[in-house]
């Protein structure tokens, strides 16, 4: 081991503070996660959020996120996003293409009906043990954003099936 001298500044100074022209919040770059993007509330309260391994013992930070699709029918939500980019696993978001939304009883998927039409969004029921896996989904996604994550969702009605991208991976067809 030996030891490491900083490098001197030389006359030069440091400025505090950001650069002219950054982005933040909902102006961030694609992909930095921010809480502006989404209606929500914030307290202060006892939530055993999981820090390390173990509940936390101590009051946390506990964010509501208020849902902005509440009383929409899941077929206009597909409607609305299959086919189209977004980003998903707040607060490291990647982004993804959808592929399908579904509820507790559809999958609602982008398909061409008639060659040489338009694609248009069908629903197709989910089979018999795929209505447990739904609900089991939905739960543990609930649930791990609650306790690791300190984010209280409320009950997740609709699913988005994301396909990850990678950079340029749709290039020029969006």
């Amino acid at each position: 081991m030996e030891p490491f001298d900083l490098p001197t500044l030389d006359g030069l100074h440091l400025v505090p503070g950001l650069c002219d022209g950054v982005f933040l919040g909902v102006e961030a770059l694609a992909g930095f996660p921010s809480l502006q993007t989404l209606p929500h509330s914030a307290q202060i309260g006892l939530h055993g959020v999981n820090v390390h391994g173990t509940e936390s013992r101590n009051k946390s930070m506990i964010v509501h996120i208020q849902n902005p699709h509440e009383n929409r029918k899941t077929e206009d939500v597909a409607r609305e996003m299959v086919g189209k980019r977004t980003f998903v696993g707040w607060p490291f978001l990647q982004e993804g293409f959808v592929v399908a939304v579904s509820d507790s009883l559809f999958k609602y998927e982008q398909m061409i009906v008639v060659p040489g039409s338009a694609p248009k969004i069908i629903s197709n029921p989910h089979a018999q043990y795929a209505l447990s896996h739904w609900k089991a989904k939905a739960e543990r996604i609930e649930h791990m954003y609650s306790k690791k994550c300190g984010v209280i969702t409320g009950d997740i009605d609709v699913l988005v099936h994301v396909r990850p991208l990678k950079d340029g991976a749709l290039g020029s067809r969006l």
